[in-house]
C-alpha cells in the first residue's frame, strides 16, 4: 500500500481524517469521500472531541476492522504521557498501521529506531531546537501542532501561516497541518503556498458523525486538486 511519505510526492496537498473516534461507520465514510490516510488513537483524551482513547487492548479489535476496511494509510497515535509499548507498537504494525503520529515530548526514544514511518508533533511552545531535533533524530514528516489549546476553534491568522511557512524552512520535512483553527476549504490555497504539504482534518472542522462527515469532507478534498 502506499505510503503517506509517497502520497505526499505524489499529491499537491495530503489529506489525513483524524478520525474523533475510533469509529468503523466514520473511517468508512472519511475514505469514500476521498481521504488519502485515516489516523486513529491509543491512550489520550482527545481535546478537540472530548473523546477517551483506550490503550492498545481496548482500541485493537476496531482498529483491526478500520484497517480492513479502507484501502488507504492508516496511521496511529500511539498515546500522550501513557504510549504503546514496544511489543504493543509491533503487535499494531502487524496488524497494517503504517505511520505514528505523537507529540515529540511523549516519543519514547525507541520509537525513533521503529520501522514504522514516523510523523512527530510540535507543539505550542515550539522553538527552532526542538525543530531541528525531530529532523536530526529522524522525523520523516511534522505535524504542526502548535496552536494555544485556548485558540482552538478560531479562525486562521496570518500570524499562523508565518509560523507554518517558519517550521517549513526550518525543517527540511514535510510539514502537515492539524485543523486546530477552523480552516476552511478555501484557505488550503494559502498553507499550500506556505509550502505545507498535507493537512489533518479533525473534529473542529468535520464535526464527529457521518453527516457531517460526508458533506464537510468533499469540499477540502475539491481544493487539494
Amino acid at each position: 500500500m502506499t505510503s503517506i511519505l509517497d502520497l505526499v510526492k505524489q499529491k499537491p496537498l495530503t489529506i489525513i481524517i483524524s478520525l474523533p473516534k475510533n469509529d468503523l461507520d466514520l473511517a468508512k465514510a472519511a475514505f469514500e469521500c476521498g481521504a488519502d490516510a485515516i489516523k486513529v488513537h491509543c491512550n489520550v483524551e482527545h481535546r478537540a472531541s472530548g473523546t477517551r482513547f483506550g490503550g492498545w487492548s481496548e482500541e485493537r479489535a476496531i482498529i483491526k476492522k478500520i484497517i480492513a476496511a479502507v484501502k488507504c494509510p492508516v496511521g496511529l497515535m500511539p498515546g500522550a504521557g501513557t504510549t504503546l509499548t514496544s511489543a504493543e507498537l509491533l503487535a499494531a504494525e502487524q496488524e497494517g498501521i503504517s505511520f505514528v503520529d505523537i507529540y515529540d515530548h511523549d516519543m519514547p526514544d525507541w520509537m525513533w529506531r521503529t520501522k514504522l514511518e514516523k510523523m512527530v508533533a510540535a507543539g505550542h511552545d515550539f522553538s527552532k531546537e526542538s525543530i531541528l531535533a525531530m529532523a536530526q533524530k529522524g522525523a520523516d514528516l511534522i505535524e504542526a501542532s502548535i496552536i494555544d489549546p485556548a485558540r482552538y476553534g478560531e479562525p486562521l491568522q496570518e500570524e499562523d501561516i508565518a509560523n507554518y511557512q517558519k517550521i517549513v524552512q526550518l525543517s527540511g520535512r514535510p510539514i502537515f497541518v492539524p485543523t486546530q483553527k477552523k480552516i476552511q476549504p478555501e484557505e488550503l490555497a494559502r498553507l499550500k503556498k506556505a509550502g505545507v504539504k498535507g493537512v489533518l482534518l479533525g473534529a473542529i472542522v468535520l464535526g464527529n458523525s457521518v453527516n457531517t462527515f460526508k458533506e464537510r469532507i468533499p469540499a477540502f478534498v475539491k481544493k487539494t486538486k
